[in-house]
Formats: C-alpha cells, structure tokens, sequence
C-alpha cells in the first residue's frame, strides 16, 4: 500500500508539472491592444519570453508564477516615436529611461548623422535591452549644436540614403532639426534622402521659429504624405 502511494504522488506532482504550461501568468489586468482591437479586463500567459495566450480567466494552475493584475492596465510595450539617446545634449540611456515606464522601442530623432551612426549602433543600439531605432539627421555630423546643424555642405542625401540602407532594420527614416539659416535647404535635402532612401522624414519645430521661414503652406509643399512635423504646438 505504501508502494503505491508514493507512485500516486509521483503521478500527481507529474501532472501538476504538465499543467503548468506557462511560466508566467498576468491575471485580472485591463488590456489596451489597439493592433487587435482588445480593450478589455484579460489574463496574460507567456512563455519563455513570449506571450503564448491572451484569453479571460486562464486557470492560476497553468503557470508556474502568477502575478493579480488587478486594476492595473496591461498593454504592447510602448514605442516613443521621438527620443534623444545619442549625440543631442541631455540624451538619455535607454534602458534608463524606458523600461521602467513600460517602453520598449524608442527611436532616436536625429542623433546621429550618416558619419557617425556607426558609433551609435555601437555604443548604444548594440548595448541595450531597449529596442533603438534612429530617425538619422540629414547633417552627416547628427545634432551636435548650431554650427553643425546649419553646415549645408555636411547635409547629403546620397551619402544619408546609402547609411540607411546599409542599416535598413535600424533606421526608419530622416530627421531635420535647429537649422537657422534662411530658405529650404535643410529641408529639401532631408526630402531628397527620404526619396532616395523611401523613407520618411521627421521635420523638427525651428523650422519657422528660426530665419526666414514664415509659410506653412511652403512648408507643406516641400514635405511628402507620410513625412512627420514634431513639436508643431511651439511653432509661432
């Protein structure tokens, strides 16, 4: 009799092992998922380091961990369309700024020109937990201050457009920014890469707060559908 006792608790601590199918369970937390269109009270179970189910009430018996969501929202990591990790003064560490409020992606906008990306992607893009993007500044210096971002000769759109597409997973698209000079220069480059590269570009507020620039309906003209006006509530 004792024999098969100790066999039938072998053969019930198997089948609790079996059932716990998840490594870890969210449970009870309201889930905003706007790519599936959920918005809804949701268990999370993931596995390894993937989500495996997203359903209403997975049993706690499924997982190995559960943690009660309860009145906390659950969402995709978050992606910051516009950041500043690399070159600009007051960048931030990624994984220092971003984790911790939920965000995973962020794409950088405009640190780094086409002469310096590769020190970027090695230094933080290769370095961090965070996913980094780059929005890549048509000066081929990045946005490392005035003299810098109004050098017309440094703004190259073949040399801009041949960088991106060596890095084509890393670089998303042109940022234009700070240019104080008066006309379009800046701007037409940015476009000229973005056409050459097939990627859009970021068009930062200074654009009419600095020189000579005074026209939306211009600024307008220049741009293409699906390029980006950052910080157009400081625009005068």
């Amino acid at each position: 009799m004792e024999t098969m006792r100790n066999v039938m608790l072998l053969l019930g601590a198997a089948c609790t092992m079996d059932a716990q199918t998840y490594d870890l369970l969210l449970k009870g937390g309201h889930m905003i998922d706007p790519a599936n269109r959920i918005d809804a009270v949701m268990d999370v179970a993931i596995g390894g380091n993937k989500i495996a189910r997203v359903a209403v009430n997975i049993p706690a018996a499924e997982a190995k961990k559960t943690v009660d969501a309860t009145g906390l929202y659950v969402t995709p990591g978050l992606i910051d369309l516009h950041a500043h990790v690399f070159g600009y003064d007051g960048s931030l560490a990624p994984d220092d700024s971003s984790l911790i409020a939920g965000t995973t992606t962020v794409v950088d906008a405009g640190g780094s020109g086409w002469r310096t990306f590769d020190r970027f992607k090695k230094t933080v893009i290769d370095t961090s937990a965070t996913r980094v993007l780059a929005l890549i500044n048509i000066v081929g210096a990045g946005m490392v201050g005035s003299a810098a971002e109004d050098n017309v000769p440094d703004m190259e759109p073949d040399k801009t457009a041949a960088k991106m597409k060596e890095f084509p997973d890393q670089i998303v698209g042109i940022k234009v920014a700070h240019f104080g000079k008066p006309g379009w220069d800046a701007l037409k480059r940015a476009v000229e890469a973005g056409r050459l590269s097939g990627k859009p570009v970021m068009v930062d507020d200074k654009i009419f707060t600095n020189a000579g620039r005074t026209s939306r309906d211009k600024l307008l003209d220049v741009m293409r559908p699906g390029d980006l006006h950052t910080h157009m509530y400081n625009d005068r």
